[in-house]
């Protein structure tokens, strides 16, 4: 009886008996086969061999999923006999959730996606679960980027905003960003001049600007704040001070909504003061127009940034589609057939144009589905070749084979959560939580300002106002008296100076909290003391606007446990001698808080913190577009010598290290190892080198700790073959 293809780890079982409905790409992927021999053929070049099922299994998790493969995912696809086990592999791994983590990895560095950044921490959120859930839902790449480009409103409406958000009060950086990312055009430097490589003029770049200048990134506003304002201004009795102190209270009370609206402003863009070019005069109103490509005309009714999207992502635009395409196959393959992919010019030559031509005739026939276009690439005899181990810069590639590269920081990483967690696709818990909390209160505290009425969202800022004149008084004496500890360097007492001017910042929030939620309780509508009541938590009715104020706590150990895990749990604590009631509780703990150190690199903070792992390894900053680096280095030697990493990953309680308790014999203890790091069995001259080590260093209590370092510091672990 032959084996069935069981890949239970990457949750993917379910889609070998309910295949995935997608298009069929089989006849697309010979062609491209086709045409790349003819492409060898012309140029005289021989195609790299076929690879065995092994380097296949690796390279696809990689490409794919972006990490290797667990144990038990390696040892199910070497025992299945199918004989289309590599495409049902394939439509596996596009269908789980290890595919979204690793797309999530490479747009987000495309799009400057930041957790905390440029922008407020809400937005930043809804901006990252927009690309996550785009991905997820496999969102057609031109609805995704049409999506981004014409995004307005709050973040409650769509995380998109965070698009505008990113680049807030700088409009033609933004525009510079958009071209590049895709259209595959640098126009940065006509920003100020004619481009002097290219044909772009700075003017044309004003014209594509036009479109997009008038979004403004801005802090939530309600209709309630507006009339407070000019009911501040037409009150008479209301000295500049009490005015002054009002606004703060009110921007208090709205604080936790700052960066949370894009809107679009009506104005004009105009050529700079120094423009010197004879088309134009400086200050010149510039009317919007697309740089190539099939004219936009604009009336006084359209909507621009509309009206940009579709012509971004029309198939006739000449370079979305070529971009994409392009962008995607060098994310396969680690060549360009175009290179860059972001920096296309009129004079740029594809190495293979009769299959450029025809990758882009199959993303419009597959309406931009990223998936299906990937299933196509991935389904060639190209992709199951023998990589290439050297191509030069500047040099046309002939795609012989996938190009053999190093992979990227986030590859490192979650192929290390792979040997450490036994669910490598486990989400974040306690960071997804506590974002679906922070936002759903914000949301709430928007509904409730906006529904408050003007007079006594006037009459609460007074309150707050009153308060403040008195507080701000012993505020400045605190500041003083900091200052004076500090110039004679008394720390203590500065010390508790700090915590003095804390309490009175929380003295302050709980003043907002207060007069605030006593205007709302005033309104009389009933839905929103609902809503406070909802958010009290059976506390001080008074503090309820407080708690939608300030960021939530989550603990980890309140993570729900799903039966799977628990019997997983229990399984383990056999195979680890776990008897005790108080040592299975810890090792219980410990399942629950493995998400916070040991999850994806998608589900770690974007981008990680200086010093982590996946910057030393040369994560992007986010700053600038695909900022990421591939290059080795000595701090990321001594980040594997001499950190705690090692340790996790050899420690008792990693699923390596259960995994070869699980093993009875030396023998099978090394095969279990080639196949977590290797996905692979050892050969006969590797396995006798094995044994002999482990009969040799068997009293070496870091024995399996220094066979582990060894074997990820080498070309075979780090690199993709």
């Amino acid at each position: 009886m032959k084996a069935t293809l069981h890949l239970p780890l990457v949750a993917v079982a379910a889609c070998l008996i309910a295949p995935l409905q997608a298009a069929d790409t089989s006849a697309a992927s010979k062609q491209i086969d086709v045409l790349l021999a003819q492409s060898w053929k012309k140029n005289h070049i021989t195609p790299n061999p076929l690879v065995d099922d092994a380097t296949f299994l690796r390279r696809a998790y990689l490409t794919v999923a972006g990490r290797i493969p667990t144990l038990d995912e390696a040892k199910a696809f070497h025992a299945c006999q199918a004989p289309d086990k590599r495409s049902k592999l394939i439509d596996c791994l596009l269908g789980s959730e290890g595919y979204v983590h690793h797309a999530f990895n490479y747009w987000a560095d495309v799009l400057r996606a930041q957790s905390l950044g440029v922008g407020g921490s809400t937005t930043a959120q809804q901006y990252l679960n927009f690309i996550r859930e785009s991905l997820r839902t496999n969102k057609p790449w031109d609805q995704m980027a049409r999506e981004l480009v014409s995004s307005e409103g709050t973040c409650f409406d769509t995380g998109a905003i965070g698009y505008y958000m990113r680049d807030r009060g700088m409009p033609l950086d933004n525009l510079s960003n958009t071209t590049r990312i895709f259209l595959g055009t640098r126009m940065e430097c006509a920003q100020c001049h004619d481009h002097p490589f290219d044909r772009w003029t700075q003017k044309q770049f004003y014209e594509m600007a036009a479109f997009t200048h008038n979004m403004s990134a801005t802090s939530y506003r309600s209709k309630g704040n507006d009339e407070v304002q000019k009911m501040m201004r037409a009150d008479k009795t209301l000295d500049s001070q009490t005015r002054d102190l009002m606004r703060q209270a009110l921007n208090e009370a709205f604080r936790p909504l700052r960066d949370t609206l894009v809107v679009q402003n009506k104005g004009s863009l105009r050529l700079p003061h120094d423009y010197k070019y004879s088309d134009a005069k400086p200050k010149d109103v510039v009317q919007a127009s697309v740089m190539f490509g099939k004219p936009v005309t604009m009336t006084k009714e359209s909507n621009a940034i509309d009206e940009f999207g579709k012509w971004l992502t029309s198939p006739e635009n000449p370079r979305f589609t070529t971009i994409i395409a392009n962008r995607l196959w060098k994310r396969v393959f680690g060549a360009g057939i175009y290179e860059q992919v972001d920096e296309m010019m009129d004079n740029s030559v594809a190495s293979n144009p009769e299959l450029m031509s025809f990758l882009e005739k199959q993303m419009v026939a597959l309406k931009y589905d990223m998936k299906a276009y990937l299933r196509m690439l991935l389904n060639t005899q190209l992709f199951a070749r023998e990589s290439t181990k050297e191509i030069s810069p500047g040099v046309p590639y002939y795609f012989q084979g996938p190009v053999f590269r190093r992979m990227t920081a986030e590859q490192v990483w979650d192929s290390l959560v792979a040997l450490v967690s036994p669910d490598p696709e486990q989400p974040n818990w306690t960071a997804r939580e506590r974002e679906k909390r922070d936002l759903e209160n914000r949301r709430r505290l928007a509904q409730i300002l906006d529904q408050t009425e003007a007079p006594l969202l006037f009459e609460a800022s007074k309150a707050v106002a009153d308060a403040m004149r008195e507080q701000n008084k012993e505020f400045d004496a605190l500041r003083k008296e900091l200052d004076e500890a500090r110039g004679k360097d008394h720390k203590e007492k500065a010390k508790d100076i700090q915590r003095r001017l804390g309490q009175s910042q929380r003295i302050l929030r709980e003043n907002v909290s207060k007069h605030f939620y006593a205007a709302a309780k005033k309104s009389g509508n009933e839905k929103i003391q609902a809503e406070l009541a909802a958010v009290s938590g059976g506390g001080s009715m008074d503090m309820a606007m407080m708690n939608l104020m300030e960021d939530t706590r989550v603990d980890a150990r309140d993570m729900p446990l799903d039966p799977k895990l628990i019997a997983r749990v229990k399984a383990d604590e056999q195979v680890l001698g776990i008897k005790d009631a108080k040592s299975a509780k810890s090792y219980e703990n410990y399942q629950k808080t493995l998400h916070q150190t040991w999850s994806r690199a998608s589900e770690q903070p974007s981008p990680a913190p200086r010093g982590h792992f996946l910057r030393e390894f040369g994560q992007s900053d986010r700053e600038i577009i695909e900022n990421a680096s591939d290059e080795a280095s000595v701090p990321q030697a001594l980040t594997m010598m001499n950190g705690s990493l090692l340790s996790q990953i050899t420690s008792a309680w990693s699923a390596l290290s259960i995994n070869l308790r699980k093993a009875t014999t030396n023998e099978d203890k090394i095969n279990t190892f080639f196949l977590s790091l290797y996905s692979r069995l050892p050969n006969a001259k590797e396995k006798a080198q094995m044994l002999q080590t482990l009969e040799s260093y068997a009293s070496n209590k870091n024995l399996w700790e220094d066979i582990t370092l060894a074997a990820l510091s080498t070309q075979r672990f780090i690199f993709v073959e």
